[in-house]
């Protein structure tokens, strides 16, 4: 599963810096991968329980650090590493061990993995407030909290440094049979005090009471674990929870809402089907070609109707689209595909705040951007103009609360004729 605040964290980590990881440390490119899509998530857990108290002075002390050093790299990694003993404290090395076992890797690269990560989401946080606000670094991982809880392994939920209601399976990685063992570990049951057993076989001591429970458990628990893989193959597209991080593009601050959302099959011109978002830009817009009504309006009456992108998501304060944006860029070009008469317009909006000269650029930008990836497929004949309207168009005024202004910032595509 993933996150999307894990994976804006992670674009301070960049390929090229895990490519070179890897080879340094002789392990493989996924398995480094799959060692951040854990440390990320548990070092969050492990903030959030925290606490304030302990949080406030750390980010003080970061931030006077870190103050005159951007660029260096080298330095900051160091001072991290020191503010990763003190904040894991005894859990460190349970972690080290954790991370290493469940990417197979070695502890070494583990560690190296834990001090980058913990960086990343420091840098992540100075981006999000400058002054390490941690009412906003609160919000943020508030609002994310299940989804981080569930990209956290068996075996995790042990640690203090973790919510200890934090012990499901989440997608199998290369390593399956020692995930699986790692189940096992964690669920047989211990007769004499009632409690689960972490630390020791299942298989250990042939002679103690209560082996054949033990040895009547395994199968059943890898069973369970396997059914409960299949079901989530089976589900997955029903209903998704997800936190769509949005920014402001002057303040290169955040806010993260977390929503419940249902997909659906949606059947383009009679030919295509996509599944997308149920009342998102595909629906809204699929709807609205099929009633064929747009064939006799005037351009002054299709300029008044827009399509909201619902699913595009930018690095903070640039034009450069999210991985995982994808998916509803080329649900739109496979849209415009099937209706090849049909011509957009696409426009770029920011909120009030910041200097307007600068929203009109990146808005622009943002807004080429949507017709660079459609051009790409092809498609450039059916992109008539692309506009960045900065604030123009905003509803809301700049002291308004961030869940107004966020309605404001957009990209957004009009049907022409």
């Amino acid at each position: 599963m993933e996150n999307p605040l894990v994976n804006q964290i992670k674009q301070y980590i960049t390929p090229d810096f895990i490519s070179s990881l890897a080879v340094s440390t002789n392990e493989t490119e996924a398995s480094i991968n799959n060692a951040f899509d854990v440390a990320i998530p548990a070092l969050l857990l492990k903030m959030h329980h925290k606490g304030d108290a302990y949080l406030r002075p750390m980010f003080s002390e970061i931030q006077n650090v870190f103050a005159n050093s951007v660029n260096e790299f080298e330095f900051k990694l160091e001072k991290t590493a020191s503010y990763l003993d003190d904040f894991l404290g005894t859990d460190k090395q349970e972690f080290v061990e954790r991370i290493s076992a469940f990417s197979n890797i070695s502890q070494t690269s583990a560690h190296s993995v834990l001090k980058t990560a913990f960086l990343g989401i420091i840098d992540y946080f100075k981006g999000l407030d400058a002054n390490f606000d941690l009412s906003t670094i609160n919000g943020v991982m508030s609002n994310n909290l299940t989804s981080l809880k569930s990209m956290i392994p068996v075996g995790f939920g042990s640690l203090g440094a973790v919510d200890s209601t934090i012990n499901q399976p989440t997608a199998v990685h290369t390593e399956e049979r020692a995930h699986a063992d790692a189940v096992i570990n964690n669920v047989v049951n211990n007769n004499e005090k009632d409690q689960f057993k972490t630390n020791e076989s299942p298989y250990a001591d042939p002679n103690k009471g209560g082996n054949m429970l033990k040895y009547m458990l395994i199968p059943l628990l890898l069973g369970i674990v396997l059914i409960f893989f299949l079901y989530r193959g089976c589900n997955r597209d029903v209903t998704i929870e997800e936190s769509v991080v949005t920014d402001t593009i002057q303040s290169d601050t955040s806010t993260t809402v977390t929503t419940t959302r249902t997909t659906k099959e949606i059947v383009v011109n009679d030919q295509i089907k996509l599944n997308a978002y149920s009342e998102g830009i595909e629906d809204q817009m699929v709807a609205f070609l099929n009633k064929g009504e747009y064939k006799n309006m005037t351009e002054d009456q299709l300029k008044e109707v827009w399509f909201n992108f619902d699913d595009l998501n930018f690095e903070h304060g640039t034009a450069n689209v999210l991985p995982e944006s994808q998916k509803q860029l080329d649900n739109i070009a496979q849209i415009l595909k099937a209706y090849p008469e049909v011509k957009i317009k696409i426009g770029g909006y920011t909120d009030k705040t910041g200097n307007e000269a600068v929203n009109k650029k990146v808005s622009t930008e943002r807004a080429m951007a949507v017709k660079k990836f459609l051009d790409d497929k092809g498609l450039s004949k059916q992109v008539v103009g692309t506009e960045g309207y900065g604030s123009e168009f905003a509803v809301h005024s700049a002291d308004a609360s961030e869940e107004l202004r966020l309605t404001d910032r957009k990209v957004a595509l009009s049907i022409r004729n």
